[in-house]
């Protein structure tokens, strides 16, 4: 894992100052690399920081960190925007159930075939590819019984009563 340094060093190399506030993002980052962050857990961080920094700066600061590759965002369901540490990390592939919310780690071998496809069709390359798959695991998936209303088959809109078909208002004065 790199150090503090290198990433400061990291970040004076692409043209980017380095403020307290950055300082103080880059380490809570590393000392959290082992565990996805929570945006939540951000801001109740910095709030508590001696220095200052708007919420507007850690958004801006968190992009530029993702544009270096530094970290990596995560969309979980029920928990929202997570950061996670990934400059010095080879896999970073993630298979997220849209209904629980748990993360998997993706499959290597998969990845490298994709790398590979890449590679051959488009003489692309890339020394650090990072996908985020969204959907449902088989647990939560087509076992899963459906949430809402289940609509009735053969139903179209024409088999609705006339007078909600035609917009009429309803005993309540609204419109139907």
């Amino acid at each position: 894992m790199k150090r503090h340094g290198d990433l400061v060093a990291l970040l004076k190399s692409n043209g980017m100052r380095v403020t307290a506030g950055r300082r103080l993002l880059l380490q809570l980052i590393l000392d959290h690399s082992a565990r996805r962050i929570s945006l939540a857990e951000i801001h109740a961080y910095m709030d508590r920081q001696p220095v200052r920094v708007d919420r507007a700066s850690i958004y801006r600061n968190l992009e530029a960190f993702k544009k270096l590759g530094i970290i990596q965002e995560l969309r979980l369901p029920g928990a929202g925007k997570c950061f996670q540490y990934v400059l010095d990390r080879t896999v970073r592939h993630y298979y997220i159930c849209k209904v629980c919310g748990k993360a998997r780690p993706g499959d290597r071998k998969l990845f490298e075939r994709i790398e590979r496809a890449l590679m051959d069709i488009h003489g692309f390359s890339k020394a650090n590819l990072s996908v985020v798959f969204y959907g449902q695991c088989a647990r939560c998936g087509p076992r899963a019984r459906p949430t809402g209303p289940v609509p009735s088959e053969g139903r179209d809109r024409r088999s609705r009563p006339a007078a909600q078909a035609r917009g009429r208002k309803d005993a309540r004065g609204g419109r139907t």
